[in-house]
C-alpha cells in the first residue's frame, strides 16, 4: 500500500485513522500509543461530527500520527487533501528500537509528560544498568 489520500476535514482525517489501524490489524488504542499521541485524542477526532464551524485537526496531530505509522505526510492545500506515502521496504526494527519503544510506552502510560529531578535520576540509574548488566 504506497500512498493514502484522504480530505483533509474531520470526516476524512476519521477515515484516515479508522484504515490506518485497519490495515495493520491494530487498535485505535494501539494506534494512538504507535504515534504517541494521547489516545483520547485519537477517539475525540472519531467522536467528533463534520461541521463548518467546527475547527480543523491540527496538522501536528496529522503528522505524529503518520510519522509514527512511517508514513511521510504531505498536506495539498489547494485540494484540501492529506497524503501519506509509505516506504516500499519497511525498515527492520533492531531489539534497541523495540526496547526504546517498550520504554517509551511504559513512560507513557505513565501520563506523565514531565518528570521531577528524582525520578529522572532514578529512570537513568534503571536504565543504565540494565545497559551495563
Amino acid at each position: 500500500m504506497p500512498q493514502i489520500v484522504e480530505n483533509d476535514d474531520i470526516s476524512g482525517i476519521q477515515r484516515l485513522i479508522q484504515r490506518l489501524a485497519a490495515d495493520d490489524g491494530i487498535s485505535v488504542y494501539q494506534l494512538a500509543v504507535r504515534s504517541s499521541l494521547h489516545p483520547t485524542t485519537l477517539y475525540a477526532i472519531l467522536k467528533k461530527k463534520p461541521s463548518a464551524t467546527r475547527r480543523p485537526v491540527r496538522r501536528e496531530t496529522i503528522r505524529a500520527l503518520a510519522e509514527g505509522n512511517r508514513y511521510s505526510v504531505t498536506f495539498d492545500a489547494v485540494r484540501k487533501r492529506v497524503i501519506l506515502e509509505s516506504a516500499k521496504e519497511p525498515t527492520p526494527r533492531t531489539d534497541v528500537e523495540l526496547l526504546l519503544e517498550g520504554i517509551r510506552t511504559v513512560l507513557a502510560r505513565a501520563g506523565r509528560r514531565k518528570y521531577s529531578t528524582q525520578e529522572r535520576e532514578k529512570i537513568v540509574r534503571v536504565l543504565s544498568a540494565l545497559i551495563y548488566a
